[in-house]
């Protein structure tokens, strides 16, 4: 696949392809894209709460949206979410294999 760089306007292709569709997918509400509804996730509805409860429910949630077939992360395999609660809020750091190679993504 070849997609777009949100904040360069260049192409990407790859691993860094994958990594911004990861991204894209993690930042986008659920029912938000007009004509494909079912594309994101739920993630944003915690509006960065920090607490131990706020955290597992967060990796609960970036594992449905990585298995969420319309976000077309099908790619992305062995996925292992990290979520720590720091000072501004929650860090997120997604491992995961793509096209046999270990990647990470830290949002």
């Amino acid at each position: 696949m070849i997609g777009i760089d949100p904040e360069t306007g260049l192409t990407v292709s790859g691993s860094s392809q994958a990594a911004q569709r990861l991204k894209k997918a993690i930042t986008t509400q659920l029912a938000s894209v007009e004509k494909r509804r079912k594309v994101g996730g739920a993630y944003r509805k915690q509006f960065g709460l920090a607490s131990e409860q706020d955290r597992m429910i967060a990796i609960n949630r970036i594992h449905r949206i990585i298995a969420n077939p319309d976000n077309e992360l099908s790619d992305i395999v062995d996925p292992s979410v990290t979520v720590l609660i720091g000072s501004a809020g929650l860090a997120i750091k997604v491992d995961y294999t793509f096209n046999g190679k270990p990647e990470s993504l830290t949002l």
